[in-house]
Parts: C-alpha cells; structure tokens; sequence
C-alpha cells in the first residue's frame, strides 16, 4: 500500500498550515475571553426570554404538526417540479426562472407556521411534533392503501355481476376474480403488509425527515443515511430530497414488521390471556409463559390464584386475632403480677407460671365446642382475687376470662368450618361432622398444648441455644441407666449423659412448625436388639377409620414426664392461644380454599359448551382424556394427588381432589414455593446442593436481608419518607379530590385501625381483620420482600406462622435484652406497615362511600359484600400489593443484585392498573365505548377524577415544584441545567428542585425524585425527553436523541432489578474496584498501609448493616456548630428537611469536577486502548492490514474527542456556577493535571492521540515474529494527514471527520489502493477552522457574542471564521 501525507495534491484542500493553527488559538483566545469568563450573572438579553413551558411547546408541536401536513403535499409536490415535472404540465422550466419550487413553498409555510420554533425548543414539543407528522401521514398512507385495495376488488366484483367483462370464461378473468376476492378477504399479516407499506409511502411525506433523521444517520452509515449536503443546483437538490424522503419511509416500512409482532404480542397478551396458555401454536404458548413469570397468578387461572389470596387473607385475620388475644392477656396477667417485670423473685416466678398452667387449663378443659368450665373459672377468678383485691380482680378476671371465652369460641368456628359448617362446604352427614369436631377438639388439645423451649429458642438463631436444666438432664441420665440395667446391659454416667446430649441436639435441629412433637432416635441397648438404634415421640397415636372416608387419630397421653421437662415443656395460655389459633386456621383455611376451587371449577364446568375455549372447560377432571378434552391437545396432562399431599397430611381433611386430572401448570401453582427458591433453601440438590446452598445464604443473602432490614426496618428517616411520600397513591387516585369531610373521616378510621402500638379498640381490630380478608393490608411490597427473603436465609426458623413476624436482625444472649430487641424490632415492622395501611385504608373508605352512593343514584342495586370486592379489588390494583408480585420478581430475591426488586414491578403494575380503571369508570356498559361526555357510566367522575389524580401525581406537582423552586429562588434555567451536572450519578435524571441561599447566593437541590413514589413510572420519560433536549441544544437530529434516551430509560428501567444490592455493591467496592465506590470516591489507595485498608473496608462494609441515623448526625451537627467532613458547615433548617426526606445538598461543582477529572484520565487511557488492545486492537497479535490501522486510530480519536469535550462541558457548567478560572487551575493542579491542559480545553484545542516511539517498536516486533508485513507502515501517512486534520477539531463543535474519506480501495487482485482523490465538504472544513461553539447561530455567531461583542467586534470575529 503507497504511503499517504498531506503533501499529496489530492490533499491540498485538506492541508492545515501553522499559520492556521494560530490564528485558531488566536480566535479561540477570543472565545474564551469574551464569553466563557464572563460574570455568570450576566444573562444575555438573547437568552433572557427563551424559555417556554412544556405545555405551550406541547401544544405548539401538535399545531406545528397539522399545518406541516398540507405542507408536506405541497413540499413533495414542489420538489417534482424542480425536478423537471413541471413540463408535463408546461410550467417553465426552473432553470429558466432560477428559482426553487420547494424552497419557495417552504418560505411561505416559514410565514404562516410560527409554532415551530416554539414546539422545537423544548424536548416534548419537538417529539410531539414528530409524532404527529408520522403518524398522521402514516396513518393516511395506510388507510388509502387498504381503500384502494378494497376499490379494486369492488370493482371487479361489480364487474362481474354486470357482465362487463370481456369473455366471463376466459382463465385470466378467474385469476382476476380470486384476485379480488382474496384483496377483499386480506386479514392479519397480509393485510398488514398493505398497511406497511402503504403508510411507509405516507410517510415519505414527512416535512422534518432530515430533522428526525434515520438509524442510517444514527450508526453513520448504511444505505438509509440521509443527504444532508444542500446543492445549488435546484433540480440536483431536489433529487437529494427526494431520495431522503424515500430512504426514511423505506426504514418505515423495514421497521414495521418489528413494531407489528410486539403490538401484537401484548394484544394477544390482553385480549387472549386465558387462551394463550392452552394455544396450538407453540410461539403463543411460549409467549404465555414469558407473561406468567410477572404475573401475579403465574401459570394458574385466575380463580385458583384468587382463592388462593384469599385463603392466606383469612389466616393472617386469624393470626391477628391470636396476636390481639395474646397481647390483652398479657396486660391483664401483668396486673397480676405487677412485680414480675420490675425484680426477680423465685416464689413470684413459680406462682406465675402456676397461673399460667391454670390458664391454659381452662382453656382446652372438656369439649371445646361448648362454653369454659364454670368451676375452674372461679378458681382462676380467687387466684386473681386474691392478688389484687376484690374490686380490681373482678374486673380482670373478668376481662381474662372474656379473653379465653372468645379464643375458645373462635377455636369452635374454625373446628366448624373445617368439619364443614359455616364457610366450609364438605357434605357431610350430621353425625359425622359433629364427630370430627369432637376429634379436632381432643386433638387441638394435645397437638397443640405440647410447647417446649428447646422449640421456642429456635427463634434465637445462631448464637443462642437452649440448654437443659440440670435436674432434667440427671432424671433423664437415670431414665437412660434404670432402662440399660433392665436390659443387662449397663452403662457409665458419662456414657447416659452422652445419651442426653445426643437427643437434645437431634431435637434442636427439628423443624417446629413440621413437626410438633419432640421425635429423636436413641441407641437400642438391648443387646437381642435388630436395630442399633429406636425412634421415639412422646406418645402413641392411634388411628381408625371413620364413615366417609374420615380417619380419627387420638394421642394418647403427654408421653414421659422426664422428656417433656428435658425439652422444656411450656404450659403457658399464651403459646397455646396463639399456636392454637394459627394450626386451627391453617386447616380450616385450607377447606375453605378447596371449597372455592372446586365452585369455579363447577362454575366452568356448568357453562361449558362445544365452542368454549380451551382452558375455560373446569380445572379438575376424572381422566386424562377428559383433561385432555378440556385443556386442548398440546397439554401436559398430570395427576393431583402428588401435589396436594401435603395439604391432607394431617389425616383430618377429606382429599376431594384425589384421583383427578390437571394440567402440569395448575398441579405446580399447588406447592408453595418454586423449585429454585427449594433449591436455595438447601431443601434439594443433594450434599452438594446444600452446602452451596448454606454458603449462599450465609454470606450473600443474609448481608443482604440485614441491609435491607437496617436501611428500612430500623431507619427513622425512612419512616417518615414512606409515609409522606405514600400519599401521592391517593393524589393519584385522585381521592383527594374527594369532598374534604369524607377525606378526614376516612383518614381517622384509618388512624384509629392501623396496627401498631399494641391492640386498638375491639370495633377497629374486627375492622382491621376485615381489611385483611379484602387483602388491602398488611400487604407492603418491601416488607414482604424482606419477609420472604428471611424465609430464604432460614433466619431463626421457629413455630408456625411465626415467619409472619420478622426476626430481630441482632440478638444477645441476655433473655431481657433479646426481648426488648425483639419487641423493638416489631414495634419499628409494624409501624412500616401501618405506614403503608394508612393510605390503603383510607383509599377504600373514600371509595367504597362515593361509589355506593354514585350506584344508589343510578339506580344499581349493589350488595355490601359486592361492593366491598370491588373497592378492594380497585386498591388492590391501583397501590402496591406485595400478594400482586410475579413469581419472576419474588424469586430473584436470591439473586446479589436489586434492592427491593417488588416495588418498582408493583409500581408499573398499578401505573397501569390506575389507566385501567379509568377507562372502566368512562366505558359505556351499553355500548362498550369510550365517550365522556355521551358514556352512561354512573362511574364516569370517579374516572375523570382519577384522571386528573394520576396527571397531577405524575406530571403537575412535579414540573410545579421545580419551576415554582426555579421563580422562587432566581434560579435560571441555565444555573438549573449546570448544576444538574455536579449532583449524585443517581439524580441525574431524577426531578431536581434547585433553591439558593439567599446570603452566599450558592447553589442547592433536593432530588424529588426519592419522594416521588410514581418517579419509578415516569424516569424513564424523563430520560427520553432529557436527552432529546440535549440533542436540541447541540443541534442533533431528533432519532439520535430518541434512541439514546430510551436506551437509558431501559437502563432506569432495569435498574431496580440489575443493579447491585446494597451490600453487594460494597464488597464490590472493596474487591472489584479496589477501593474505590461506584460513583468514583476513593475508600483507600494503592499506598494504603494494608492494616489501615482492611479498617477501612471492614468499616464500609458494617456501615451497610447500620441504620440510618446520617441525618440525625448532621441536624446534631448543626445545632452544635460542629463541621463536617473538611470545611463543610451543617444548615440547621437543610438538616431538618433532610430527616423528612427534603434534606437540600450542596451543588459542589469544584468536588465533582476532582471526580470528573478522573474520569478524563479514565478516558483517555481508554481511549488509547481502543487503538492498541482489546480484540480488535491492532496489536493483538493477529494479522492486521493498514486499513484496520486506520479504522481503529480513528476510533479511538473519536472517542477521546468525546471525552475531552465532556470535560470541557463539565468546565463551562462549572464556570456557569461561579467557579473562576484560578480556581479551576488550583482544581487541576491538587488532581495533578498540569495547566496547559486546563488552557487546550478552554481553548477547544483538540490534541489526538498518535501512535508513539514504543506503539511503533511493538508494530516492528510483531512484523518480524509473524513475518507479515507492518501495517502501520502502510498506514502512516494517512495517519499523519488524519493527525493533522484532528488538530483543527474544535472541542466546542461536533466532531466533523468522516473515516470513509481515508479508507483505501481494495483492487481486485486484493492489493490497496490510495485513497480516492477525496472531495471533502467544504462545510466540513469551514466548520472546522472557524469552530464554533455549540448553539452557534446562522450568521456565525454565538448568542452570548451576539449580546456582548460591539459591532466592530463581530466582524473581526466573522473575519477570523472566514465568514464575513
């Protein structure tokens, strides 16, 4: 390959002379002197009034938009003409007149359209702009596509009937006729074909083509990128535009099918739902799948999934109502026993504890199907009596007794439920149900008064263990020796105690909530003995079969006295109203979900005909070909049994699905958890599966859980920011709206309902545990995540229906300490749940009033049970419900990444569960349309209502607080869009509120964002139009703008989900980025003393898992006077909004630029790597010719150009802000970047990259190891040109080269030929040696130079640009 320079005549037009060069610095000098260092509160009078507010650019765009549609018909049409059209009609040829038809229409429609500039200045106008074009010339081009085809086929249909048609038996007339039937029968993708390219040709209309520009434009290069190099010769441009035109609408009608198949993917989705899943085709079935994992019901129907939200409603109603029970017992019994909690006293301990027994003896005494014992209910009453005198015991005893009174009779409804009484509906003879309560009754007694420590420390966790007392381990030693000397075979004490030992440790390891009674093996000491080892339980049970089907099973007896003592038996009231209560509602529970099951399955079953889809034919079936009838060929067909036996362990319920026919799907929506979360636990997956499994949850999962619980649970800032920011869900249901009494009656039944503190009054604890059964409480998405993913780590696994309550994070081994954590830590979970309950429950009083009086009023008679699920249902699908989380999301708890992954899903789901609504509440119920002003729905305010609620919430309040903010506080738009380059990485694209301090005139924000609990649904909006607006300002085209900013709303998107968790992300400081955080903060350095660093990580890593107390810290601070980290002072009032979540930080833009410049030296040695390493890295190692030496300087050239030309943005925001020049210098210099870098960059003098002394050496080392010629050679010259070019770059300008201008031909003969003799465009080479800065306008000159320059001025500054 010859070798290229600048000396090259085909290059003369391209060569830079240093006479150039300085009068660049020169004009450059200019540049900086008179517009970057000038006072920042100077505001140029040409920039004091552009500013317009996305509703007026919204709306500009919409009418910009309808007056470019005749101008495109007109534009087109002119465009012809100066192509040479116009003789056919005889208008003078264009030459003739030198004039342009489309230049002149485009003047006219410049006068008569005065909103385009306006639409164009803000990011929504001119996408609404855009938009509008498109899809009105598209749409029309589409709908006169389908007509003229459907003319067409009318046509030769009515000419057939007429007998017009020349011949009716030829054969081309019949191809004529099937022809035109089958236009007239085009239906799915061929009739979407016609409308592809139908409104691909209308859309070659669009006026601004070059504007939005096409991914030919966005990828530079490919055969749709538009020309944008104006011709003078109007006949020659036109072509240009013309082909533009075409070009754009091609990649229309190539996009399309991709826009096609998702639209129909998502119809499919909401229009076929139930359908999907039961499909023929396996492309449907396999989409149905997709969608299961984010629903909520998962694979199964709707009306399992349903019944199944109900049932776990229903038993935490009952939980509550044992907690409730137990919380009042205990502050009776503490009357009692006043002393108790202030000393310790043995005979007060013992009596107690006799009390308690005496308690739980007239609990479960005699049937429990009939009132408490009279007799042992005096006993109870003089004992209590007896402490506390006559007046004051009565009362209590009274109060004690009416406690275990309505424990028993609860114990009673769910014995009757589960026997199929009231709410069950098993059909069952009198006599039978009457026995199986009886049998429940015996067995709750036994089953559940069996309670022991060894159990209950199980809550511990790891730290804490039970230990026996020592008298039980002696009696149990004898125990052991008396039975080995029965059977002649006599052992040690040392060998009985090891006995012991042995037992308490298999009991430890048990599962309470599986296994209720102590079950342990021990060693056969008789020496005739098969096994060497026998199993144990406490007592015999015995089993007989009853009519029906029904098994009774009776324990007999407590079992030994010695064992019961050695574990710790637990005959305390307390435990068994609790476990009682919570073991009766998981079987009683269960019927009833069976019950409702089995009623939609007969619902289905009943309407069934032979056109009903598959899927919608009932659940259950009594064969596989019955099965196979009613779910379709394609399904997997399996039997129940072995996915509910777990649910009839037990023995008491009747299996009524026993011997039926599923599908695989339904059958798996029966078990509890999903296989990986089985996995996790270490419940599967073999030796080695547990033991990953063990690591897993010990040093990922359980960090996370205690992170996630100590930045939630147990951080009071938070506290106050989840219940403040929470009620924008009632902004955005627009129950604000509501009339003003309505809303503070439903805020205090609310307030007096929530569950915190200890129980509220009994009339709100029944309608607490009502709310419950709707599923509206107790629901709180974080909550439950933490809930579940304790469940995962297996953190302190205890009793039943315990996992409901959260374990403390942190235990001791001091029982009274360790209670008052754990009292503590519920009090602070209880109150983030009635944070959450508050909203919802005020939520449902509003509604359920407003719309039980819009029913009345129309007329539509609507029972309170109705009503009551149908506001439920609203709330449920309109405010986060972790019971609505998809099985996918739930799952990836598991996973090291996102932090509370439910809440963003659930914030999508009720952003669009609220549009649902909506357009529910506007539906006509006649005609099904969508009218508001003609609809008949008595529901039709509440759905403008929540219309408004939802624009407010999303769209109003937000823009409102950062524009009022903007006003209040003088903050410009200029100051606003610097000083969003100095915040947080993560408020980027957030809602900023920027206010100033009135005394120093500095700069501050609070990010809105994190209040904003719909910001979620609207960054990634906010993204799309914040990078359009970058765009606009640097004179990009529209599509660049577009796809750039949805790729970084995906990013938001995705965040949630992606990206570290908080404790993930700090070991990932620590050993992935060695020191250094993700937002570039430096932890430790290299010099580090190794002591010191692993303080320092060790202290980054415990900070993870400490509550956060930072804005308490800071309000102290400030109070004091005492200063922060470095200079900084702490503000009394911006510390106090900071503890409400308001908290205003400090834009620092000399901080943050000490971390940009790090990037700048990050960038640029990236940049440099581009060109030598890497895959495609020149030296790889592997072949390379010079043409890919060519292609990878350029690369990376490009790529540093960018990077120097964010830092001098970064520079002139900064400058923007008040930071002077000197200390711009001092701000380099700390950083160690010398100030002649300082001076490039203000000067926008770019510096390139080119390959140095060592960068050769290595190229000649490689030639000679691999003896293929050196490519860089080869390259060298152009190179050199390249460089030279690269010089004149401006860093204020776009980057202006084009690599396809230095790339060689390839002959035939596979040898590289010079460069074609390049015809560089001179606006190219203009644009670089006058560089500009951005926003440059016609005329040459900047808008600030345009303001402050003199006349004179301005020509000496045109005349340096060679423009004047």
């Amino acid at each position: 390959m010859a070798t290229l320079s600048l000396d090259d005549p085909r290059f003369q037009t391209l060569k830079v002379t240093e006479e150039d060069k300085d009068k660049e610095k020169e004009s450059n000098s200019i540049d900086v002197d008179k517009s970057l260092y000038k006072d920042k509160n100077k505001i140029p009078e040409a920039e004091e009034d552009n500013e317009i507010s996305g509703l007026t650019a919204t709306t500009a765009g919409i009418l910009s938009a309808a007056i470019k549609i005749p101008e495109g018909f007109a534009s087109v049409t002119a465009e012809l003409f100066d192509l040479g059209g116009g003789k056919l009609l005889g208008i003078p040829d264009i030459s003739e007149k030198d004039i342009s038809y489309a230049v002149e229409v485009e003047k006219f429609f410049d006068k008569i359209n005065p909103f385009e500039e306006l639409a164009e200045k803000r990011a929504v106008g001119k996408l609404t702009e855009a938009f509008g074009q498109i899809a009105s010339f598209g749409t029309l081009g589409a709908k006169l596509s389908v007509k003229s085809v459907e003319k067409i086929a009318k046509k030769l249909i009515d000419a057939k009937k007429s007998n017009k048609l020349v011949n009716p038996k030829s054969s081309n007339l019949k191809k004529g006729m099937d022809k035109a039937d089958s236009l007239n029968k085009l239906t799915g993708a061929k009739r979407y074909g016609v409308i592809a390219l139908g409104g691909a040709a209308g859309e070659t209309m669009v006026v601004d083509n070059e504007k939005i520009g096409t991914f030919g434009d966005l990828f530079e290069g490919g055969p749709t990128e538009l020309d944008r190099d104006v011709v003078d010769d109007p006949s020659e441009d036109a072509s240009r535009k013309l082909l533009n035109r075409l070009k754009f609408g091609t990649e229309s009608a190539l996009l399309a099918p991709f826009i096609y198949g998702a639209g129909s993917g998502i119809k499919a989705l909401a229009t076929r739902g139930k359908e999907l899943a039961y499909s023929n085709s396996k492309l449907e079935r396999g989409l149905d799948k997709l969608a299961s994992a984010f629903r909520f019901r998962g694979t199964k129907p709707e009306e399992i999934a349903k019944a199944k939200q109900i049932q776990t409603g229903r038993k935490m109603r009952d939980t509550n109502f044992s907690e409730e029970m137990v919380s009042r017992l205990d502050t009776e019994i503490d009357k009692v026993f006043p002393e108790f909690r202030k000393f310790f006293n043995a005979s007060s301990v013992a009596e107690r504890k006799q009390f308690l027994k005496g308690l739980d003896d007239l609990l479960f005494e005699g049937d429990l199907t009939k009132p408490l014992d009279k007799n042992l209910q005096k006993q109870v009453l003089n004992t209590i009596i007896k402490r506390m005198g006559a007046d004051e015991g009565a009362v209590t005893g009274s109060k004690i007794i009416d406690i275990l009174g309505k424990t028993r009779k609860e114990f009673n409804d769910l014995l009757e439920i589960t026997a199929g009484g009231p709410g069950g509906k098993m059909d069952l003879p009198v006599g039978i149900t009457k026995d199986l309560r009886k049998i429940m009754g015996n067995r709750v007694k036994n089953y559940i008064g069996n309670t022991f420590e060894i159990f209950e420390d199980a809550e511990s966790g790891f730290f804490s263990k039970y230990k026996p007392t020592k008298d039980s381990v002696e009696r149990t030693k004898s125990l052991f020796k008396r039975y080995a000397a029965k059977n002649k075979n006599p052992i040690t004490d040392l060998e009985a105690e090891g006995m012991v030992n042995d037992i308490v440790k298999q009991v430890r390891k048990m599962d309470p909530s599986k296994d209720t009674l102590p079950t342990f093996a021990y060693q056969n000491l008789s020496k005739s003995a098969d096994d060497a080892y026998g199993l144990k339980t406490f007592s015999q049970t015995l089993t007989k079969d009853l009519p029906g089907g029904l098994k009774e099973l009776r324990v007999i007896g407590k079992g030994s006295k010695v064992f019961r003592e050695l574990f710790g038996e637990i005959e305390d009231v307390r435990h068994s109203v609790f476990e009682g209560m919570n073991r009766l509602s998981t079987t009683a529970r269960k019927n009833q979900l069976f019950d409702e099951i089995l009623d939609a399955d007969q619902v289905a079953k009943d309407a069934t005909k032979t056109d009903t889809p598959f899927g919608q034919r009932g659940f259950f079936h009594d064969s596989p070909l019955s099965a196979k009838r009613a779910f379709g060929p394609e399904a997997d067909v399996v039997k129940m049994d072995d996915y509910v036996k777990d649910y009839f362990k037990e023995g008491v319920l009747v299996n009524r699905l026993s011997g039926t026919y599923t599908t695989r799907e339904i059958a798996e929506g029966f078990t509890n958890v999903s296989k990986m979360q089985d996995f996790m636990r270490g419940e599967t997956g073999g030796a080695l599966g547990k033991s990953f499994s063990w690591a897993w949850r010990n040093l990922v999962l359980t960090p996370k859980a205690g992170a996630q619980y100590a930045k939630t649970i147990l951080s009071v800032p938070t506290h106050i920011r989840n219940f403040l920011s929470s009620g924008a869900f009632s902004l955005g249901n627009g129950v604000v709206f509501s009339d003003p009494r309505l809303f503070a009656r439903a805020a205090k039944e609310a307030f007096g309902t929530v569950q915190v503190g200890g129980p509220r009054t009994p009339i709100s604890q029944e309608k607490y545990r009502k709310y419950l059964e709707l599923g509206i409480v107790n629901t709180n998405v974080r909550v439950g995540d933490l809930r579940n993913l304790m469940k995962d780590v297996r953190f302190g696994e205890g009793n039943i229906a315990t996992d409901s309550i959260l374990k403390p994070m942190i235990n001791t081994l001091g029982k009274k300490t360790s209670r008052a954590i754990k009292k503590t830590g519920k009090f602070m979970q209880d109150l983030y749940v009635a944070e959450d309950d508050f909203w919802k429950i005020l939520n449902y009083e509003v509604q359920i009033v407003k719309r039980g009086e819009k029913y009345a009023k129309a007329g539509v008679k609507k029972s309170t049970e109705a009503l009551e699920k149908e506001v439920a249902e609203i709330v449920q699908d309109t405010i986060p419900n972790y019971a609505k989380v998809g099985e996918f999301v739930r799952a990836a708890r598991v996973s090291p990444f996102g932090n509370f992954m439910s809440w963003p899903s659930e914030v999508f789901r009720t952003g669009g569960g609220i549009f649902r609504q909506i357009m529910r509440d506007l539906r006509d119920p006649i005609t099904g349309k969508i009218n508001p002003i003609t609809s008949t729905n008595p529901m039709k305010s509440e759905g403008f209502q929540r219309l408004l609620g939802i624009t407010a919430a999303t769209a109003i309040l937000p823009y409102g607080l950062v524009k009022g903010a903007q006003a209040l506080f003088g903050v410009s738009n200029e100051e606003a869009d610097a000083g969003r380059d100095f915040v947080a990485p993560w408020s980027k694209n957030s809602q900023l509120i920027f206010t100033r301090d009135p005394e120093t005139g500095e700069l501050y924000y609070t990010d809105w964002s994190k209040n904003n609990v719909y910001d979620t649904l609207t960054r990634p909006f906010q993204s799309v139009l914040t990078n359009i607006q970058q765009g606009i300002e640097d004179e990009e085209i529209l599509l660049k703008g577009f796809m750039e900013g949805i790729a970084k709303a995906a990013g938001e998107t995705a965040s949630p989900f992606i990206s570290e968790s908080i404790y993930t992300e700090a070991l990932a400081d620590i050993f992935v980025r060695n020191g250094r955080t993700r937002e570039g903060y430096e932890l430790y350095g290299e010099n580090t003393p190794t002591g010191e660093a692993i303080a320092i990580a060790m202290q980054h890593l415990t900070k993870t898992l400490k509550p956060t107390t930072a804005p308490f810290e800071r309000t102290i601070k400030a109070i004091k006077g005492i200063p922060g980290k470095g200079p900084t002072m702490y503000e009394v009032p911006y510390e106090l909004a900071g503890i409400f979540g308001f908290r205003l930080e400090k834009v620092n833009p000399e901080k943050a630029l000490g971390f940009y410049l790090y990037d700048l030296r990050q960038g640029q040695s990236d940049s440099t790597k581009l060109f030598t390493g890497g895959k495609f890295g020149v030296l790889s190692g592997e072949p390379k010719t010079p043409k890919d030496v060519i292609e990878r300087y350029f690369v990376a050239n490009k790529q540093l150009f960018k990077v120097r030309k964010d830092m001098l943005n970064h520079i002139k925001n900064a400058m923007t802000l008040g930071v002077n020049p000197n200390k711009l210098e001092d701000i380099f210099e700390k950083r160690g970047i010398p100030k002649s870098t300082l001076e490039e960059l203000l000067s926008g003098e770019f510096d390139p990259f080119f390959p140095s002394d060592k960068i050769q050496e290595r190229f000649e080392d490689i030639s000679r190891k691999t003896g293929q010629p050196n490519p860089f050679l080869g390259a060298e010259g152009t190179l050199e040109a390249m460089k030279n070019l690269l010089e004149i770059q401006n860093l204020y300008g776009d980057f202006q080269l084009d690599l396809e201008q230095f790339l060689p031909d390839t002959q035939p003969d596979g040898q590289s030929a010079l460069p074609p003799t390049p015809m560089p465009n001179q606006q190219v080479v203009q644009t670089a040696t006058a560089m500009p800065a951005a926003g440059s306008m016609n005329q040459g000159l900047t808008p600030t130079e345009n303001a402050l320059l003199s006349e004179e001025e301005k020509q000496i500054k045109l005349r340096s640009r060679g423009l004047a």
